[in-house]
């Protein structure tokens, strides 16, 4: 009995409650006096373990003149419970999955490859970013920027930003601020701060809403684009943590 009573504690019984129904199974419909005289269970918890079983609809009294005599119900309704509780979980499941989906975060990524590629993923940056929108800008350092072409194309750009209010906060390497970074100052919508000297940065990263762009600017130019919110929110907090140690 030991062992049976073992066996559906798996199934969410207590110790107690487990041997007061397989001893119920066994000796048919019974008192609260016999139940504690041949299971050793203290009074207070055989009554607790019998007004639990009941609640869970695996007991069953009546009473008589001697008082409420209980009796375990057919062993099948376990099968029948487990039966109600499964279409239960069936249909609270499209209830959990949908908040599983609010919290599923998409990733979308894209490569740009070559100076057209490169100018593409600009073009990009400027329709995808609203009205009014920010744009957090680690820009190029002072080698990549002698390019006369990239400074040109820059310039251009920035115009067509400009249009839409976008507001530019850029960091920049000290070397840039007589070149890329007196540019950038002239502009209306950008603010401009530049990283202690032997800050050097090999890529320029833009970040905006949801996006993160990564342009390397080589005889082959090259961009990487990142559309995911968290991380996106990553490269704002660390431009964050660069502009408060970049100065005007």
């Amino acid at each position: 009995m030991e062992e049976t009573a073992g066996k559906l504690a798996e199934f969410g019984l207590t110790e107690n409650e487990a041997e007061i129904y397989v001893f119920l199974l066994k000796a048919g419909e019974t008192t609260t006096g016999r139940i504690i005289k041949e299971t050793s269970i203290a009074n207070s918890r055989v009554y607790e373990s019998l007004n639990s079983l009941i609640s869970k609809g695996l007991v069953a009294y009546n009473v008589q003149k001697d008082g409420k005599h209980f009796s375990a119900l057919d062993p099948k309704i376990w099968i029948e419970k487990e039966q109600e509780r499964r279409k239960k979980i069936e249909a609270l499941i499209p209830e959990l999955s949908s908040l599983t989906n609010l919290n599923k975060e998409e990733t979308k990524t894209a490569v740009y490859e070559g100076f057209e590629g490169f100018k593409i993923a600009f073009r990009k940056i400027i329709e995808d970013c609203p009205v009014n929108g920010e744009i957090f800008i680690l820009g190029f350092s002072e080698q990549p920027y002698k390019t006369e072409s990239l400074r040109i194309f820059l310039s251009n750009m920035n115009l067509k930003s400009a249009q839409k209010k976008q507001k530019l906060k850029i960091i920049l390497d000290s070397s840039a601020k007589e070149t890329l970074g007196k540019d950038r100052e002239k502009e209306k919508y950008s603010e401009v701060r530049y990283m202690p000297k032997g800050y050097i940065s090999p890529s320029a990263i833009d970040i905006f809403g949801d996006y993160v762009y990564m342009f390397l600017w080589e005889e082959k130019p090259f961009v990487f684009m990142i559309k995911n919110k968290i991380i996106a929110e990553s490269f704002k907090h660390y431009f964050e943590f660069l502009w408060k140690l970049a100065k005007k």
